[in-house]
């Protein structure tokens, strides 16, 4: 185990491990007893090796040389051995270049978890405790590698948000930001934080996910993707909701491909997380310095002429009456929306509880729940995360027109983990026959085409091929 050293600020430990279970670009997925671990690909070298890291870091510190690229890096570590009549060979001299490349150009400890493609959020929960990723496999993985300081830590955190202009001091504890490839950080520190310094990333995904991705993944049967295709060609606002990290916004990207090309769509978001594939769209997000939250986003898409209206995550009461409002208005075809909620009825009763009136819910055509599932085997001694579509289900009015209630379209049977068709559509079939001129057989066909071209597409086509093949069957 390499020394945990001041100067340095985290430290690197080895681990024994039973069981290799895969490479991924960070470094190797290992298994010790039931527990995961991710080891990350760092540089072997000795202790005597990792203190004169750290005494190249502090003079790199003080120094006024300007470092913007590696042959900077190279030509002070070249100077620091003349001057200190240090002479190394080629494999420390690479592995000290590496290290000083992620202290001045990466983000010191975190480079190399920040380009892996895998990993959903990375989490640093506090100093002398190890780094923790969310892999979309594997679940949550202890790295090999924790902050010793929590100056360190925070130097880094800071050095992520300074382009933005946000930075952890003690008089402003927390942080919430975007960063520049789109991932979102949040981070706090003391006084609030009382465990000390720690931080959240939720990854940025620059390749979102299709429908056929989705049906692959095992989330949602072909039948269902059909039905929702066919859904988001009318004029239907849906809701998608589920608890944290079921990949709510993940499955509503996917379904903006079934969107037609032509539609002025206009996304309000917190955070940046959505992929549009169509030209004509605007992206708003928050300003919280401004003054400017998700509600006041909304609103003002009532002077934008919107087709369609995407709200990313909807988590306040004032949230959610601009989310109905915009459905109330009739100012676009339809509205899309994230929401916490584990089934229907309760994303309605968390509704309701937001002050908004049963008949203003009743604008709402769709909602669809997505969970994270947790599988435990105890026969074959394993435990794993799935995501599943667990409802889909249609907002009906009640007969004496004083309420609203749910009509579930689609159920999740968890003894044999699937989903299947519950009953039949009224008010999105209605929708559906006036968008396709076509009676109740030809929506049905329709649906079944849709089924069968989903089966026969390959599944390693690409978010905007797959928008491009949806948009030549738009309406056949």
């Amino acid at each position: 185990m390499n020394p945990k050293m001041d100067r340095v600020g985290y430290s690197v430990s080895n681990l024994d491990f039973s069981k290799k279970l895969s490479d991924c670009a960070s470094g190797q997925i290992v298994a010790k007893k039931e527990k995961r671990f991710l080891l990350l690909n760092f540089p072997q070298m000795s202790e005597k090796d990792w203190r004169l890291f750290g005494s190249i870091l502090e003079d790199l510190k003080h120094s006024k040389s300007k470092i913007d690229k590696r042959a900077d890096i190279y030509f002070f570590l070249k100077n620091y051995c003349l001057e200190n009549l240090t002479l190394l060979t080629k494999e420390q001299r690479e592995n000290l270049l590496l290290l000083l490349e992620w202290e001045t150009i990466g983000e010191s400890a975190l480079t190399t978890l920040l380009k892996d493609p895998d990993f959903e959020e990375i989490v640093l929960n506090g100093t002398n405790r190890p780094i923790m990723v969310y892999h979309r496999t594997f679940g949550w993985l202890e790295t090999n590698i924790e902050f010793t300081s929590e100056e360190k830590a925070k130097n880094v955190i800071n050095k992520m948000a300074a382009p933005l202009g946000r930075q952890l001091t003690f008089h402003t504890p927390l942080l919430n930001a975007v960063l520049k490839d789109g991932s979102r950080i949040n981070a706090s520190m003391n006084p609030v934080a009382f465990s000390g310094i720690n931080a959240t990333i939720r990854r940025f995904k620059e390749n979102p996910l299709t429908p056929l991705d989705i049906i692959n993944s095992g989330v949602v049967n072909k039948e269902a993707m059909s039905f929702l295709w066919l859904a988001m060609q009318t004029s239907c606002s849906i809701l998608v909701c589920g608890n944290t990290g079921s990949g709510k916004t993940t499955t509503l990207n996917a379904l903006f491909c079934f969107l037609p090309r032509d539609e002025r769509i206009i996304a309000a978001e917190e955070t940046p997380e959505l992929v549009l594939p169509q030209s004509h769209t605007v992206k708003m997000n928050t300003a919280e310095q401004l003054n400017i939250g998700l509600d006041k986003l909304i609103e003002n898409t009532f002077r934008m002429r919107p087709d369609r209206v995407i709200v990313g995550e909807i988590r306040s009461p004032t949230e959610a009456k601009a989310f109905i409002n915009t459905m109330l208005a009739g100012q676009a075809k339809g509205s899309y929306a994230t929401f916490h909620a584990e089934s229907a009825s309760e994303a309605l009763q968390r509704m309701i509880s937001f002050g908004i009136d049963e008949k203003s819910i009743g604008s709402l055509d769709l909602i669809v729940v997505q969970k994270r599932l947790t599988r435990v085997n105890h026969e074959k001694g394993y435990r794993k995360e799935e995501r599943k579509i667990t409802e889909i289900s249609e907002v009906i009015k009640n007969e004496d027109g004083k309420g609203i209630g749910l009509r579930k379209l689609f159920d999740f049977d968890y003894d044999t983990s699937s989903l299947s068709k519950a009953e039949q559509s009224e008010r999105i079939l209605e929708k559906m026959k006036r968008t396709f001129c076509e009676n109740g057989k030809g929506i049905g066909k329709l649906m079944k085409e849709k089924e069968k071209l989903l089966g026969k597409l390959k599944g390693d086509i690409s978010f905007r091929d797959f928008f491009e093949f949806a948009e030549q069957e738009l309406g056949e």
